[in-house]
């Protein structure tokens, strides 16, 4: 089922959510380097400032990704793993986001604070991992904002999703 939110049928989320899912892992990376220098100022500060470029861009590439679960997701086979993918970003952004408030003014340099920053960033790089691959489930094995090859394929696709919005649930296809 093609994305509604694309350019020349290219979907726009897939495309978008590349920057910030660096930038999350970036900024972890930075608090593990800040810590094994021995907390040299460079490193907290390329994650305090990676960790707002990430949910900031994360924020960006969530308009589309919510276009696109108003308006085909929901209504697909794939609806309940749309709704713990996007709960699962909305998680991640939320994390960084206080992680970003612990951070202000070198308020997490050393202590408890930089622990929970620690915690934050891992937590979030981590979920990154499972709502990634729930993404790559929606798109590789429920087809959502796909570019058919044909006509055809379209229509199957189309039909297949409009039984599910419906409130019948084909076979499940495949192994």
């Amino acid at each position: 089922m093609r994305s509604k939110f694309s350019i020349a049928g290219h979907p726009l989320h897939p495309m978008l959510v590349s920057i910030p899912i660096g930038l999350f892992v970036w900024a972890f990376v930075c608090d593990i380097v800040f810590i094994a220098r021995d907390h040299e100022q460079m490193w907290y500060d390329l994650s305090f400032w990676s960790g707002i470029a990430a949910w900031v861009t994360a924020l960006v590439a969530a308009l589309p990704g919510f276009g696109d679960y108003f308006t085909s997701a929901r209504r697909s086979d794939a609806a309940s793993m749309a709704t713990v993918h996007m709960t699962l970003n909305l998680i991640i952004v939320a994390a960084y986001f206080v992680a970003t408030m612990l951070q202000l003014d070198n308020g997490a340099t050393s202590g408890g604070q930089l622990g929970a920053v620690f915690v934050l960033h891992l937590a979030g790089s981590a979920l990154l991992l499972l709502s990634g691959w729930l993404g790559g489930e929606m798109v590789y094995r429920h087809h959502l904002a796909i570019i058919p090859d044909d006509a055809q394929l379209e229509r199957e696709e189309h039909a297949r999703h409009e039984v599910v919005s419906a409130g019948h649930r084909p076979a499940r296809e495949g192994p």
